[in-house]
């Protein structure tokens, strides 16, 4: 009997995107989360902040073709630019590839 194997390793990662800029000015519907994320003190007011803007972000439209503000910022678009992070250590083991008896 032969046994055709292959090694898996799995992690958990974090892609990070790179930085762009979100201005009241280009987009005013954003002006009162924009002060909320910059007038917060704490890091849970932050995450907050930032979780009520990405939420406002996706769910207002602004393009002349019903785009939210999120989809016209494409926050996610710059794939390539893209930093990949593990946040856990590899767990590897083996897995079976094909069964061959013989």
């Amino acid at each position: 009997m032969k046994l055709k194997l292959h090694w898996l390793e799995r992690s958990e990662v974090v892609r990070e995107y790179p930085s762009f800029t979100l201005s009241a000015e280009q987009y005013p519907e954003l002006e009162l989360e924009l002060h909320q994320v910059y007038r917060a003190k704490t890091e849970q007011e932050q995450e907050h902040a930032l979780a009520e803007l990405e939420y406002k972000m996706h769910h207002t439209q602004a393009g002349e073709r019903g785009e939210t503000i999120f989809e016209m910022v494409g926050p996610y678009n710059s794939y390539d630019e893209s930093v990949v992070y593990p946040i856990t250590e590899e767990a590897g083991s083996f897995r079976i590839t094909e069964d061959k008896d013989g």
